[in-house]
Formats: structure tokens, sequence, C-alpha cells
């Protein structure tokens, strides 16, 4: 039995080919180096399967080595492969959104020529599927989407740098926003709900979200001239409602040639979504 494993900085997620699903609460051992490798080994093995993937949030390498993960510090520098040859299970390693995509593209659209997945909760992740291969790079960190740069010296992203996507794009770029706009610290979901009630700094904080979000769009979809763009996460899970003129500006704002093919979907997997993607690759075994 092949099984697919989702490594987050909250929860360990599992999705078994016949359809078990898992959920393992780490949040508390996320910064224990000792604990949380001891426990990602327990999770690999558990049920002794015969192929696994696993995606895991963070700067992961081809051989799997993960070098930074922001919200895992437990997992920087782990060697996630040599977990797997340690016990003795074949498998394949990858970033977590580079995982969902190929996900979304193997269960749901394999229409696709040119698939990108651009997933926004805690951070802002993306991944890339042409012709039905994940698009990985030279070293495994390609698609970092949310670590390019859309303000010179603008907010202060969490991988240290200034002007990023994610630092406009993300639960904590919407909190941050709301903060600009309205002097008051709320969570996200908080923000949400008063957008939803019609409150003016929420609606523009929302506003100014979306702004930022098709720009970065633009300039993914202007290098990577995607026939689908695929948005999921648990950010755009609960912005729905402000999300349907998303397409349209995004094609208003990109140049004809690549607006003429490209279509904007929203991912329909939910939380499950970067574990049946590790599940989509421990079933292709040219992986």
């Amino acid at each position: 039995m092949k099984k697919g494993v989702d490594v987050g900085g909250t929860f360990i997620k599992v999705l078994w080919e016949d359809g078990r699903r898992e959920k393992i609460y780490v949040r508390d051992i996320s910064q224990n180096r000792e604990e949380f490798i001891k426990k990602l080994r327990e999770v690999i093995k558990d049920g002794r399967p015969s192929r696994v993937g696993v995606a895991v949030a963070g700067f992961t390498s081809l051989e799997g080595v993960v070098y930074r993960s922001p919200n895992i510090p437990a997992l920087d520098g782990v060697d996630v492969g040599k977990i797997l040859a340690e016990e003795g299970i074949e498998g394949v390693v990858m970033n977590d959104v580079s995982a969902g995509a190929f996900g979304e593209w193997f269960y749901d659209y394999r229409d696709s020529k040119s698939l990108l997945l651009v997933a926004v909760g805690t951070g802002l992740g993306a991944g890339f599927v042409h012709e039905g291969k994940v698009f990985l790079g030279s070293c495994g960190s390609a698609l970092e989407l949310g670590h390019h740069t859309v303000e010179k010296g603008g907010f202060l992203c969490n991988c240290g740098r200034r002007g990023c996507l994610e630092a406009y794009c993300s639960s904590y770029g919407l909190e941050r926003l709301y903060e600009v706009f309205s002097g008051r610290k709320l969570k996200d979901y908080q923000i949400v709900q008063r957008a939803k009630d019609g409150e003016e700094e929420a609606l523009r904080s929302v506003e100014t979200f979306k702004e930022y979000l098709v720009l970065g769009l633009m300039n993914a979809v202007h290098i990577l001239n995607p026939d689908l763009v695929v948005l999921g996460g648990g950010l755009i899970d609960q912005l729905r409602e402000f999300l349907g003129d998303l397409e349209i500006r995004l094609k208003d704002a990109v140049e004809s040639l690549p607006s003429k093919c490209l279509r904007v979907r929203f991912s329909e997997c939910g939380e499950f979504c970067m574990a049946r993607g590790a599940l989509a690759l421990a079933l292709r075994d040219d992986f």
C-alpha cells in the first residue's frame, strides 16, 4: 500500500492509497529537531507502506534534503531521503506545493499542458507541471514565487528579505495590511469576517491583497505561460467570495497572447491537497 505524507509546521497529514486519512499534531515540537525527526520517521514507516511520497514545506533539494524550512525550523538541513533509505522504504521527497501541483494535474487537470498551482496560507508557495512533469529547476528550488520581489524595500518577509510577494499575500501579509489601514491587530480569519460584514478597513486590506496577488500572478504568467492557474490554500478558501473577478483581472493585466490560452480555477482538494500530491508522486514510479 502506498501513501502520501505532507509535512507541515502544525500537522503531518497522511493520505493512503485506499483513501484513509490521518492528521498528527506536531506544532509543539516544530522547533525540537530530535523530537520532530523521531515523529516524522514514525509516520513514514507506520503501516509498512510499499512506497511513500513526502511533501515538505521548505527549500527541498532533488536528493530530498530540506535546506531550509521557515515554518519548521527543526527540519533545517534534514535529509528526508536518507530517512526513507534507512527505513528501507522506496519513495520521493519534494517541496509541498510542487507536489500539490502534480496532484492537481494527476487527479483533476490532465488536459492541462502547463499547470501553475499557487497556494496561499501561512505563506505563499507555487508549483509548476509541464506536460505531466514537475518542474523543479537545477537543484529543486524552482517556483519560489512567494519570494520574488514585488515592492522594493517593502514589508519584511518571513524569509528575511523585504518586499516579497508573500509579505503581502499570506495570512501574515493580510494581517499586516489590516494593521496599516486600521491601526489594529487581528488574525486573518477575523479580518476576512469583517470584510464579509462590510468593514471599510477590512475590505481595503482584501483589495490590496488582491492587487498584489494579481501582480505576482502576472509576473508568473509572463515567465511560464501556463494554460491553467490553480489557486488553493487556507486563505484562498476563506477569501473565495472576494476572488470571483480574479481571472478577468489577471487576463486584463497580462499580454494578449498568454491571456488567450489562460484559465484560472480554484483547488477543490482541501486541507489534504499536498498529501494528495505526495500520494500521486508515490503512485508514479518514474519519480
